[in-house]
C-alpha cells in the first residue's frame, strides 16, 4: 500500500526542511512517500527540492492552497508518475499537510486508522505536543476538521471532487469543503492526535505587499463562501449546518 503525503509548500525552506524531515520518520508499516507541490516559491525551495532525489516533486505557479492542493491530489488520485511515465496503480489516500507543520511519528497510521475517508489531526502551537511519550488518541473527536493536516481518501475526492479554485490565494477553501463533505454525506472528523502547527508562516514571514494580498483576498473568498452557501464561515448558522442531518 502506497502511503503517500502530499506537502503543499510557499517559501520558508526552514520550516519546509523540518517538516520532511517529520514525514520521513513515520512510522507505518511500507513507510512514506513524498509529493510535494511547490506553489510557487521565491526563496532557495525549489533549488533545494532538485537535490533530494527521494521527494516527488510538481512546480505550480498560482499561489492558490486551492489549486496546489488540486494539482497534487490530480497527480495522486488520478496517476501518478515514475521515470516519466504513469505508473499504473493509483494512491489510495494521501496525507496533505502545510509546510509549517510538524508530525508525531506514529501520526500518519493514527489517522488512517481514525476515520473512514476524511480525517484530520489538531492543530497545536506548542512545540511540546509531539514530544514523546506519544499517547494514543482518545474516543473523543472534534467536529470541526483542521485542514493543516487532513488524511483523505480516493472515493472521497472522487465524490466530493476538487477544490474551490475560486478561493484564490489562500482563505475559505476549507470551509467551503467541509460544507461540501457534509451535503454528500461522508463526515469529516479532527481526531485527538496533536500536530505542532507554527501557524500562519506564510503570512507572518511575508513582506508587506504579500500580507496586503492575502488579506484583500481573504475578504473576497469570505465574501464569496457568503454568496455560496447563504451564510457566513465560521458564524453560528455555519456551525449549526453540521448538526443538520443530509438527507
Amino acid at each position: 500500500m502506497n502511503n503517500w503525503i502530499l506537502l503543499l509548500t510557499y517559501d520558508n525552506l526552514h520550516l519546509t526542511k523540518a517538516a520532511i524531515d517529520t514525514f520521513r520518520a513515520q512510522d507505518i508499516e511500507g513507510g512514506t512517500q513524498i509529493l510535494v507541490v511547490d506553489n510557487g516559491s521565491s526563496d532557495n525551495t525549489r533549488q533545494w527540492l532538485h537535490t533530494q532525489p527521494d521527494l516527488s516533486v510538481v512546480f505550480h505557479d498560482t499561489n492558490s492552497v486551492s489549486g496546489g492542493w488540486n494539482t497534487g491530489l490530480r497527480w495522486l488520485f488520478n496517476t501518478y508518475w515514475k521515470e516519466g511515465k504513469p505508473a499504473p496503480s493509483r494512491a489510495q489516500h494521501v496525507l496533505v499537510c502545510n509546510n509549517d507543520v510538524l508530525l508525531r511519528p506514529d501520526t500518519y497510521r493514527w489517522l488512517l486508522a481514525g476515520g473512514e475517508g476524511f480525517v484530520t489531526s489538531v492543530g497545536d502551537d506548542s512545540p511540546s505536543s509531539i514530544n514523546p511519550p506519544y499517547k494514543p488518541p482518545t474516543a473523543s473527536k472534534r467536529p470541526h476538521p483542521d485542514f493543516s493536516c487532513y488524511l483523505i481518501h480516493q472515493w472521497v475526492w472522487q465524490k466530493v471532487g476538487e477544490f474551490d479554485e475560486n478561493f484564490r490565494i489562500a482563505f475559505g477553501e476549507d470551509w467551503d469543503m467541509h460544507c461540501r463533505l457534509h451535503k454528500a454525506g461522508i463526515s469529516a472528523e479532527c481526531i485527538d492526535l496533536p500536530f505542532y502547527h507554527q501557524g500562519s508562516a506564510t503570512i507572518a514571514n511575508g513582506s508587506p505587499e504579500l500580507k496586503r494580498r492575502i488579506q484583500v483576498q481573504a475578504d473576497l473568498n469570505r465574501e464569496y463562501f457568503r454568496q455560496k452557501w447563504g451564510m457566513a464561515g465560521g458564524s453560528p448558522e455555519y456551525y449549526a449546518y453540521f448538526a443538520q442531518l443530509v438527507s
